[in-house]
């Protein structure tokens, strides 16, 4: 995968690529399972697999602050398996454009990706950009979604935020999806910095 590295913006700590290619092989097994309908003997077969897999990574078991899905990934394909992958394709120090195609473990019926992703996406892009550009160790104080048209699967959708101001230990920042000129969805947030001790 091709990444474009900015001259300014953040650059976080990159995943193991070992965890970057079992995390591709996670959602590649996930989108697989969410379009599927198998046989009773795959699915009996597939379940004994999946716990097999399950009590291994159980014994390997790590402190939170240890953890790889804990580690913001610029490409999207590291960091945490239930998050949407993007490509980050520029930024600097108030915007960021990045690429994002939704799978089958997106769908939410008719092509459509379930409304319940999007504002995952929007919090996961906006929230990494803020505590890596603006002010690091910030949490989502609220995030507003409005749902413009369809937003399908399967296809290269692009994703583009901006910084709007910064007042004290507050963020605003607004950020769009689209398809090609059509506008899918739009966000306004506001991200808060953590004061010291806070979780």
């Amino acid at each position: 995968m091709n990444e474009t590295v900015p001259a300014t913006g953040y650059v976080p700590l990159p995943s193991p690529p070992e965890y970057t290619e079992l995390v591709d092989a996670f959602r590649e097994m996930h989108a697989a399972l969410a379009a599927s309908a198998p046989t009773f003997d795959l699915a009996t077969s597939l379940t004994e697999q999946f716990r097999a897999a399950a009590e291994q990574l159980t014994a390997q078991r790590a402190d939170e602050k240890q953890r790889l899905a804990r580690r913001p990934d610029r490409s999207g394909r590291g960091g945490h398996p239930s998050l949407i992958p993007y490509r980050v394709d520029s930024s600097d120090d108030t915007t960021l454009s990045a690429t994002v195609t939704f799978s089958d473990a997106h769908l939410g019926g008719n092509g459509a990706v379930h409304g319940g992703i999007i504002p995952l996406l929007f919090d996961d892009v906006l929230g990494i950009f803020v505590s890596s550009v603006a002010q690091p160790g910030s949490r989502t104080a609220f995030l507003k979604v409005n749902y413009r048209k369809i937003t399908p699967i399967g296809r290269p959708l692009t994703v583009s935020v901006s910084i709007d101001g910064i007042e004290g230990r507050k963020t605003w920042i607004t950020g769009r999806l689209h398809d090609g000129d059509e506008l899918l969805a739009d966000v306004e947030a506001l991200f808060l910095r953590l004061l010291p001790g806070q979780p």
